[in-house]
């Protein structure tokens, strides 16, 4: 009789056998989930900010960054954000913009018309989300690597002039302090030359290119016996915000302006984009979806919401009575 050759397992062997590759399994499979999450977890995405001026958006930024924490992103844990500020001066964002480029950012947020522009020469791969230039601006369109929220700045021009006739009916000549160095300047003063012909106004301009240009400005202002004024968007003029707030105060020069910020100076009105309303809304919104995957040119150019600010103790200083039609439109009254 021929006898077997080799060992011969009980069933109770082989399951004890099996039990115990399957532990193995799942220890190890215990020991790589954890490892994988905490991979996950330290993924930083990395955003670039850029602007020629930081100083007129810091209640932006802020807001911009709340929203993001809302959304998941915690700077210092799975967010770094790169700010690179021009500091009032346009000729440094391509640098500053080339550098983001070089740092491989996730997105670029560009604020502002320069630094838009100078984020689009740097890159056609990385993401641009703006803001900060109206609809007749040739980038506010949602194209390849960019969209954003467009600030319809120039095109607002005339409201702002009509709300200063309408708190001062009897509004013959305006003064109008711009940038000629502005890339928008000639397009704003084409919007105040429009709005003074069909109002039977008279304009007059003057040029801020230099901080020690306010004084001269004013003092020519009271010669030209100027009975309102409009201060265009720019880095150099609102850098001189509270210069010329309190300059005009003196002079009992009221002023249209357009950010919220001039009017919490002491301006007597403003109407425009509030920047905490779409840097805390739908830019950051838009950055999340395009870090989960959404392309830019994916997402249509939003349009940032108009809000009027009135200074009521301003206008007491100035003896005007603000119509109370006036008061109940605007999204905020101070003082």
């Amino acid at each position: 009789m021929r006898m077997r050759t080799g060992v011969t397992h009980s069933k109770d062997q082989i399951h004890r056998r099996n039990f115990v590759r399957w532990g193995t399994f799942c220890a190890a499979a215990l020991v790589t989930a954890p490892s994988a999450r905490a991979q996950e977890a330290r993924r930083v995405v990395r955003i670039g900010m850029l602007s020629t001026s930081f100083a007129q958006r810091a209640d932006g930024v802020a807001a911009f960054k709340a929203r993001l924490r809302a959304l998941g992103y915690i700077e210092g844990e799975n967010l770094a954000i790169e700010v690179r500020d021009g500091g009032g001066r346009n000729d440094r964002v391509s640098a500053f913009a080339a550098d983001l480029v070089d740092r491989r950012v996730d997105v670029i947020v560009p604020l502002g018309p320069y630094a838009i522009q100078a984020a689009k020469a740097a890159t056609t791969t990385i993401p641009i989300v703006f803001t900060g230039i109206g609809t007749n601006f040739p980038l506010a369109r949602s194209e390849g690597n960019i969209t954003g929220v467009a600030e319809e700045l120039i095109e607002s021009t005339t409201d702002r002039l009509a709300l200063l006739k309408e708190a001062i009916p009897g509004l013959t000549r305006v003064g109008v302090i711009g940038n000629p160095d502005n890339y928008g300047t000639q397009a704003y003063l084409e919007k105040c030359r429009a709005w003074a012909q069909a109002a039977g106004a008279e304009l007059r301009p003057y040029n801020l290119r230099d901080p020690d240009d306010t004084a001269q400005i004013f003092a020519k202002m009271a010669e030209d016996r100027v009975e309102g004024l409009i201060a265009f968007p720019d880095s150099v003029i609102f850098g001189q915000r509270d210069n010329i707030v309190q300059a005009a105060l003196r002079g009992r020069v009221p002023g249209v302006y357009l950010y919220r910020e001039w009017v919490a100076a002491g301006g007597l009105l403003a109407y425009g984009p509030n920047q905490a309303s779409i840097l805390g809304g739908p830019l950051p919104a838009m950055v999340d979806r395009i870090l989960k995957g959404t392309r830019p040119g994916d997402l249509p150019v939003e349009h940032g919401k108009l809000e009027l600010f009135a200074n009521r103790a301003t206008a007491r200083a100035m003896r005007i009575d603000l119509p109370q039609s006036l008061q109940s439109r605007a999204d905020e009254v101070i003082g």
